[in-house]
């Protein structure tokens, strides 16, 4: 719509005809830059957008490392700076999309903000974020917050409906329930397989609970996985053992259903250590924006976990 020089301002929509909108569904726009981390670009739920992200990701770095990046790098910042000096190709105006906005280092971050506070007239920077209060004070001070609300999850259990052969009511209900009622994010937990890898850590859980199972070894073998997607998990789980254990009932929230699957039987936990280890959780998930060992993270809550577990 920003760079449609035939967009209709009535209803806001582009033409999807005009030379700027052909060559954006073509994903060569010279006037749309797009920063992302490096493991987004290679897992992103969007693939135009994915494709755009090539001309900011550094190969022959990405090469030299295990893992892909997960943050939006100074050198990807400078490079869009230097882009946004120069005149619009084609369009009335230049782009930017950085997504996900609070994975930029703080390099990045205070790069970015010369930008921010003289922008080039004929250009707009989009800052996409789900976790805004990761953002720099000094970032968010200096844009205009746009606030976008989760759609009704009828609606949502409808779009995935749509899209999802035989979906039942129980599996839409834990896919939204795991993805916070995100849309996109629901339709990549069926997309990807991850449901039922969800049900294999709560069973891997609950012999841990009942030592049929070893922290480190289960540590050594979700290190497979996706670091965050796994934390993700294992916070979601730890949230709903504490409700369930702080009600008192077996009926308390359990919407991604792995309580019951693992068997565990909350009343019975320390709810001090689930407390701890829920805050150890978010720990690793913040840090791990940076370089993080997993494998060590990963056996660090292993062996709390199993300590919360066997609390009385």
């Amino acid at each position: 719509l920003l760079l449609c020089s035939q967009a209709n301002r009535a209803n806001d929509t582009a033409c999807g005809q005009c030379q700027n909108c052909v060559l954006f569904a073509a994903a060569s726009h010279p006037d749309f830059h797009v920063l992302t981390t490096e493991l987004e670009w290679r897992d992103g739920r969007a693939p135009l957008i994915a494709k755009y992200c090539d001309r900011y990701q550094d190969a022959h770095a990405r090469e030299q490392r295990a893992n892909p990046g997960r943050v939006i790098s100074v050198a990807q910042v400078r490079l869009l700076i230097d882009n946004f000096h120069h005149h619009p190709h084609i369009a009335a105006r230049k782009v930017a999309l950085l997504v996900p906005a609070d994975r930029m280092n703080v390099n990045a971050a205070n790069a970015l903000l010369k930008l921010l506070e003289e922008p080039p007239d004929d250009s707009i920077l989009i800052l996409v974020s789900a976790s805004a209060a990761h953002l720099p004070a000094t970032v968010r001070s200096r844009c205009v917050t746009i606030a976008i609300d989760l759609p009704p999850q009828n609606d949502t259990a409808a779009w995935l409906a749509a899209r999802i052969d035989k979906l039942t009511a129980d599996d839409a209900a834990r896919a939204l329930a795991s993805s916070n009622g995100a849309p996109l994010s629901a339709l990549q937990q069926f997309e990807s397989g991850a449901l039922p890898l969800q049900a294999q850590l709560a069973k891997a859980v609950g012999e841990l609970a009942r030592d049929k199972a070893e922290p480190i070894e289960l540590a050594a073998k979700w290190k497979a996985h996706d670091f965050l997607q796994v934390v993700d998990w294992l916070q979601r789980f730890n949230c709903a053992l504490i409700k369930m254990n702080c009600a008192g009932a077996a009926d308390a929230p359990d919407a991604m259903g792995m309580v019951a699957t693992s068997g565990i039987d909350a009343s019975r936990l320390s709810a001090e250590r689930l407390f701890v280890l829920y805050d150890k959780i978010g720990y690793y998930r913040n840090i791990a924006r940076e370089q993080l060992n997993e494998q060590l993270a990963l056996e660090e809550l292993m062996l709390m976990l199993q300590g919360a577990l066997r609390a009385r």
